[in-house]
């Protein structure tokens, strides 16, 4: 029997399939691509796998298709150490994938989607105690599911991380189950447009956040929780590919969670995993072990 998850995450996987290009297509042009790679991805996959990097024991709850990008992320995940036994498979379904073009001088990227065609996963595929066994719950989206996963760790004490992949108002009903919402800097202009992203976190923690979080890609993030608010820095590296610096962040969140360090540190750990990441194509490729995090923090002041 495996060992019990510290974290256990109800999400979305993905196969991302990366191409890195020298500039972003025109219409009806062909391109040579400088670069094609297959990975894991979708915000639960690489933050769980962030997270078991960092040394974290994850399992994820999720559903995937019989097809050939089902297989290949139940085997991706699984060599991450990433718990798969309830990585659920739906007959006669197609997983989900991505596309990313990444823009090689920048690293910024364009994403195509083409949805899985499977069911989502409902709570009556799991037990209450899937949930509480473990310290800490990921959910990046509102449904039946991760609301009653939710209930399930705010009723046990365990904190739960959202990365929300809907709008304030859409996913409103599940914040009060949240302790740390970790949202991007987009979601925080669309919840509060004239407002800077740290009155958007203060006003997360004023609602119930025990620790809110809006990140700012390379400007770094904001926090602001019980003890006040401040902003935390990116660390400087050379950006390579920018997919999976937000789902590293909340994977080093997790596992920061799981220490019980101190607010500014839990987030200049968080932040320094994602810039590590931004070093290599793709959301998995540059993500660090724990020893790799400690030792760039102290060879790069911020």
């Amino acid at each position: 029997m495996p060992p019990r998850p510290d974290i256990v995450g109800i999400g979305v996987c993905t196969v991302d399939h990366l191409v890195t290009v020298p500039r972003m297509p025109h219409q009806n042009e062909n391109m040579t691509a400088l670069n094609y790679d297959r990975q894991p991805g979708g915000l639960a996959s690489i933050a769980l796998i962030a997270a078991a990097r960092l040394g974290g024991r994850a399992k994820i709850i999720a559903r995937i298709g019989d097809d050939d990008a089902g297989a290949y992320i139940r085997r991706a995940l699984a060599e991450e150490g990433v718990d798969v036994a309830q990585l659920l498979v739906e007959r006669s379904s197609e997983s989900h994938i991505s596309v990313i073009l990444v823009h090689e001088a920048s690293g910024d990227r364009s994403i195509i989607t083409r949805p899985p065609t499977g069911k989502p996963i409902s709570s009556s595929e799991f037990r209450r105690e899937d949930i509480t066994a473990a310290r800490v719950l990921f959910v990046d989206t509102l449904n039946e599911a991760t609301l009653q996963a939710a209930r399930w760790a705010k009723e046990a004490g365990m904190k739960a991380l959202l990365d929300p992949g809907l709008s304030y108002a859409e996913i409103k009903p599940l914040l009060k189950y949240v302790d740390v919402p970790i949202v991007p800097e987009y979601w925080a202009r669309e919840l509060m447009p004239d407002q800077p992203p740290i009155a958007v976190a203060e006003r997360l923690r004023d609602e119930g956040a025990e620790i809110a979080v809006v990140t700012l890609g390379e400007r770094g993030a904001v926090v602001a929780w019980d003890g006040g608010a401040q902003s935390v820095p990116a660390f400087p590296v050379d950006v390579v590919d920018t997919t999976g610096a937000g789902d590293a962040y909340h994977g080093a969140f997790l596992y920061a969670l799981l220490q019980d360090w101190d607010v500014p540190r839990m987030a200049r750990f968080a932040s320094a995993v994602s810039s590590m990441n931004c070093r290599a194509m793709g959301g998995r490729n540059a993500l660090p072990t724990k020893d790799e995090v400690d030792q760039f923090m102290i060879d790069t002041a911020i």
